[in-house]
């Protein structure tokens, strides 16, 4: 599977038709796919578990003392050890019980079934897709798209960076805006989706409808909650968090557009070794957002998009040339 997938093929072993339906459910509610799914049964063969599959979560339970198949029931969780040791694939064993759904047992179940899932995710995405050089945040409002679709074009390939989009727009217009940025220039855009890795070469475009956290591995939390503060989404929060994984090897560009979102954050880049750079106030449609990170005593660069595009080129260049 690549890094860039929408979800996993998760494999599920249970010992009952209730679990199996709860680990489906759970599946697919953490944003994944159901390879394959087996009832395991007394007397019954085993499945094999060459499967198209990336991982599996398996729920069979030991039995209870006063169980009369007992026997067979500690031979088939034996069976299925020595079945799982020939795996080399990662497995979540759970210790669900027959929980009634909709229970605090079943919801604190929930919970943390989720994160298992969550860490699962971003662990094999990282594993096949790599975690990026150097961040770099592409941050604007209004009149922001047609500067930063400027900015790509004179981008040159292979920089070795990863991009975190963060626009102001409506919800809905994000795989318009994708697909406008992706035949721009050379680097791909994706929406942030839960477990997909920051990886160079590549442009992650943060929306509304969503927030998301980056893990200090470069592995993205995506979250139906909503943007907290006044901006959606929230061009600091996003920074901010660059800032405190990536440190010296993250920076910010300011692009067109009202209001001071980005400004709060810029002192944080700066503080941590990175680059803020912002379109100048001059050639932007709106010039406040840029006027408010210069402001803040943190901006190093300024110019026309396709001024920082080349500035940013020369940069990777210098530090390439420095690390031979």
């Amino acid at each position: 599977m690549s890094g860039l997938s929408t979800g996993l093929n998760i494999g599920i072993l249970v010992d009952s038709s209730l679990k199996q339906q709860y680990l489906g459910n759970m599946v697919v509610q953490a944003g994944h796919n159901i390879g394959c799914a087996y009832v395991l049964k007394m007397n019954a063969p085993l499945p094999s578990l060459m499967q198209q599959v990336d991982a599996w979560v398996v729920d069979v339970s030991e039995p209870d003392d006063g169980e009369d198949d007992r026997e067979q029931k500690m031979a088939l969780v034996a069976l299925l050890d020595d079945l799982l040791e020939q795996t080399q694939l990662p497995v979540i064993v759970n210790d669900a019980t027959e929980l009634t759904q909709g229970s605090p047992e079943y919801n604190d179940w929930v919970r943390r079934m989720l994160q298992r899932l969550e860490r699962l995710s971003g662990d094999i995405n990282l594993q096949a897709g790599g975690g990026a050089s150097e961040v770099w945040v592409l941050a604007a409002s209004t009149g922001g798209p047609a500067a930063v679709k400027d900015f790509l074009k004179q981008l040159p390939p292979e920089l070795k960076v990863a991009f975190v989009y963060v626009q102001h727009i409506g919800s809905g217009q994000a795989e318009t805006l994708a697909k406008m940025m992706s035949s721009a220039g050379h680097y791909p855009v994706r929406i942030a989706q839960q477990g997909a890795v920051l990886t160079d070469n590549s442009i992650t475009l943060v929306t509304s409808d969503h927030s998301v956290k980056i893990h200090d591995n470069g592995t993205l939390a995506v979250s139906k909650a909503p943007w907290g503060g006044c901006y959606s989404p929230s061009i600091d929060q996003v920074t901010a968090n660059v800032a405190r994984v990536y440190r010296q090897r993250s920076g910010i560009i300011i692009f067109s557009g009202m209001g001071d979102d980005g400004a709060a954050s810029s002192r944080l880049i700066k503080q941590q070794g990175g680059k803020v750079w912002v379109q100048s106030p001059e050639q932007c449609t709106i010039a406040s957002m840029s006027e408010s990170a210069i402001a803040t005593g943190s901006v190093s660069f300024m110019g026309t998009p396709p001024e920082l595009a080349d500035a940013l080129a020369r940069l990777k260049s210098t530090k390439q040339a420095v690390r031979r």
